[in-house]
Formats: C-alpha cells, structure tokens, sequence
C-alpha cells in the first residue's frame, strides 16, 4: 500500500517510514504541513494518509483530511498524542478511517492501517450501491408512488407523476385515493373486490383501470407493498404500476420477432430442400439413358419443389403433330393430345385470365389463378413444355423453381442426343474396325 505521511517532527516520521516499509509498504513522500499534504494528494494520490492531528501552520491535520477525503476519496488514519475529549471530538467530525495514540508499536501501526483498508473497501462499495440505485429510481419505466399509514402521498417520481397528471411536489400530503384509483376493467367495479386472476396468455396479474385526476382512463398493471417497521407495525405503502400499452407492445414485438424468425428458419428449409432435390435431379438427368427417365424425373422434381402447384408434362410428337401429355403431379392440365399454341416456345407467366386473352391449349379454359407455360427444349428446339397451375393469381412464388427445372430438363434432353450420338459413331468405328 502507498501511504502519505504528515507529520511535524522529523524523527517521528523517519521512524514511522522505517516501520512502513518494514511492514510491506511504500512511502510516497513525508510532509510536515496540511498544506503541502493537499499538494502531494493533488500531485500523486495515495492509497491511505497518515495524519498527525497538531501541525504547524494554517491548517491543522484534521481540517486537511476532512479536504482530502471529500476530494479525493483517500482514507486519512490520525496519530495524536493528545487524548483528550476535545481532541477526540474535533477528531471524529473529520470522520477517520482509524485513530492512533502515540506512543504506539508496529503491530497496532499494522491494524490499524489494516482496518483503514477494509473500511475503505467497505465505503467504496455502499457508494458504488448508492450510485447503482441512485441510477436505477432515476431511470426506471414504472410509476411509482408511496404513502404514510394514513394513506398520504409521502413520495411521487416523474413517471407516476406524468401518468397521474400531476406533479411530483404537489402530490405530497395527498389523500391517494385523491389521484389513484383503480376499477376492474372487465366489470368496472373497484379494481380490491375483483377476483384476481392471473392473465392466461402471460402469467401476469389482470390489468385494471386507473382513472385519473384529469378524468383520463389508462390500463395499467400494479402492485402494493407494505412497509412494515422493525416492530411490525405499518409505515404505509409502496405502490408500482405501468401503462400496460408498454408490455403489450413489448409482446407484440416478440411475437412478431417469433413469427419472423419461424418464416426465416421455415425458407431456409426450402432453400435446402430446393437444393437437394435440384441436385438429385440434375445426376438423374445426367445419367438418364431414355426420354422416359428424363420425363419421370421432372415429374419427381416438380411434386417435391412445387407441391402446391397442379404440374403437367407435355411433350411434341413430330409425328402426329400433337403435343402429348406424359406425366402430371396433382390433377392433371391435359387428359388428351393437342395441337400447340402461340405460347408455344416463350416463357410465358400470366396471373389471371383476367388480364390475359390468350387461352391456352395447355391449360383448362376458365381457371382463374397464377398459371405458367415453361419451354423444355432440346440443343436448340422447342420439344415440349411444362404447364403450371396455381389457383391463387397472387401466388407466384414457383416461378424460378420452375424456370431451373426446365432448364435442368433442357440439359438432360440435350445430353441424351449427346449420348445416342456417341454410342452410334462408337458402334459405327467398331464395325469398320
């Protein structure tokens, strides 16, 4: 520990340096005036003073610990070999950390240094506790009100006192039913003869109503508390209450945060299903060895990715002309060959039939809703398309899951004629081999 002494005889304090630092401490520095102890705490703070009470000069050791503690929050220990009452008195306004009588031995130096320590430890956390609750009154969100046993006003802060429509001054030695009283919402009966009921959707008390000295009516939630002296017997009450519209804001907020954190967590699972069941679609294309896997492929695809859709498969058959239908998911769009359209081959995205005058040869006439016509082509050529249905016009959120399928169909289609090729030109090398 670094200590400061003050001291006036030149031996009493070289000795006392000498006993410090055989004790484990350090010396900052010796001055022999209050003065020059002021300058040194100012300059280099110690962590405890040594103060002898009769010093020359102006100030003596009491008035300059009092400065030093009030300045700077170093606890002061006073030497003195004066006993006597009016000593001790001038001694304990000062309000030391401890009192030496000189002459005194090293291990009453050492307690006493010792308790001076705790008590300053001690001191530094009731002030940081003060602080902290000072803090919290000063910035808490509830009302809160507090009464007498005869049901005066003794204490409002400025929440209760704006939600009251009062002043926090004006309200003392008040009648509180004068300012706060409070009716059962539901039944508009004094809120003290409605059955208490825990509110089902959070575990809290029921909010009631308060109605105000200005005549408003505001939905607050409260709690009373007594204050009960040592002996038992009541000092009044502490009342706490809130405007309700806070937590229910506050659970709407969560709510909210809840329902988009599920949505959030619900598309990235569709995002990783989308994933995984492209990618099976797009090796079962690439391994496919006939149009009939290809088409069974598309038809698994799109069950999985756009099951709220009614999804058809057609396919253009040179030799009749038709386009024909060759696999569905949901209610199949065509029970029968027909003949293609002027959609055939675009890309073509209507919502309605509303705003769309094209009637379509791959979906039934009269279906209102977000329908889809989606090329499948093979290198360069239009050999079929997949017809898409969705009876909401607003739906529209299949489209590029879609678009990528018949695009991963394009591939395949075109990867078979790829594979048919290689596999006539190998057989054509072996046999001229």
């Amino acid at each position: 520990m670094r200590v400061l002494i003050v001291e006036d005889e030149l031996i009493i304090a070289q000795d006392l340096s000498q006993t410090l630092r055989r004790i484990g401490h350090s010396v900052t520095d010796v001055v022999t005036s209050g003065e020059a102890a002021l300058a040194t705490v100012a300059r280099q703070p110690p962590d405890l003073v040594l103060m002898d009470i009769r010093l020359s000069g102006a100030m003596d050791g009491i008035e300059a610990a009092r400065q030093i503690y009030s300045r700077w929050g170093v606890p002061v220990v006073f030497l003195t070999a004066h006993a006597d009452d009016q000593t001790l008195r001038e001694a304990l306004l000062a309000e030391p950390w401890a009192y030496l009588l000189k002459p005194f031995d090293e291990r009453e130096l050492e307690v006493a240094i010792a308790v001076a320590a705790y008590k300053h430890r001690l001191e530094r956390r009731l002030q940081a506790s003060e602080r902290h609750l000072r803090t919290t009154l000063t910035s808490i969100g509830d009302g809160v009100i507090v009464t007498d046993p005869q049901s005066r006003i003794t204490f409002v802060n400025p929440v209760a006192a704006r939600l009251l429509g009062i002043t926090p001054e004006e309200a003392i030695g008040w009648p509180l039913a004068r300012v706060y009283t409070l009716i059962a919402t539901s039944t508009g009966l004094p809120a003290d003869s409605a059955p208490h009921h825990p509110d089902s959707a959070n575990g809290l008390p029921p909010s009631v109503t308060l109605l105000t000295r200005n005549g408003e009516r505001l939905q607050v939630e409260h709690t009373v508390a007594q204050i009960t002296g040592e002996d038992g017997v009541n000092e009044g009450v502490v009342i706490v209450f809130r405007d309700v519209s806070e937590r229910q804001r506050a659970i709407q907020q969560l709510q909210e945060a809840k329902r988009r954190l599920q949505t959030n967590q619900s598309l990235l699972e569709q995002r990783d299903q989308a994933i995984t069941s492209l990618g099976i679609l797009a090796h079962t294309l690439n391994t496919a060895r006939s149009r009939q896997e290809i088409y069974a492929a598309i038809i698994t695809a799109g069950a999985s990715l756009l099951p709220e859709y009614r999804g058809s498969l057609l396919m253009y058959n040179p030799d009749t002309e038709l386009v024909h239908p060759v696999g569905h998911w949901g209610e199949p769009l065509v029970h029968r060959p027909v003949p293609r359209c002027s959609c055939w081959g675009e890309r073509r995205w209507a919502l309605s039939l509303a705003s769309d005058n094209h009637i379509c040869n791959f979906i039934p006439n009269g279906l209102l809703g977000e329908r889809m016509c989606l090329p499948i082509r093979q290198l360069d050529e239009v050999i079929g398309v997949l017809s898409l249905y969705h009876p909401d016009p607003a739906h529209n959120s299949g489209y590029q899951l879609a678009v990528m399928i018949t695009e991963l169909a394009s591939l395949g289609c075109s990867a078979l004629v790829g594979k048919r090729a290689a596999t006539v030109n190998s057989r054509v090398e072996a046999s001229e081999g």
